[in-house]
């Protein structure tokens, strides 16, 4: 993965930011290289996909200038990630995915650094 956000995305299309997406999308069926059990790792998986992007970007020539967002992560996710979004709400006042919701997580977020 780190090869294909550096030749890929950084050095052949001259990204200079994408949604580093999909970080909580680990299948509880997966079958993981190491033999790991996939739903115990289900939530390390997102803080170990916004570190390959951080590793690949740190060795690549211009990768301190690339923004890249996520969605996913745990407590420990920002030292790896440099912007998040909250995913797509509703353009309504609805409380389960509205403003509402958006509010919630965006002060959760704030509060939480």
């Amino acid at each position: 993965m780190k090869s294909i956000i550096k030749e890929n995305l950084v050095k052949e299309a001259s990204g200079a930011g994408w949604m580093h997406d999909f970080g909580e999308y680990l299948p509880f069926d997966a079958v993981l290289f190491d033999g790991s059990d996939p739903y115990e790792y289900h939530n390390q998986y997102a803080a170990d996909w916004a570190a390959v992007c951080k590793e690949a970007l740190a060795e690549v020539e211009g990768g301190d200038e690339v923004v890249y967002f996520m969605r996913s992560g745990t407590s420990r996710s920002p030292k790896d990630t440099r912007l998040y979004w909250m995913g797509d709400q509703l353009v309504t006042y609805d409380s389960m995915d509205g403003l509402n919701s958006a509010m919630i997580g965006l002060l959760n977020g704030g509060v939480s650094g």
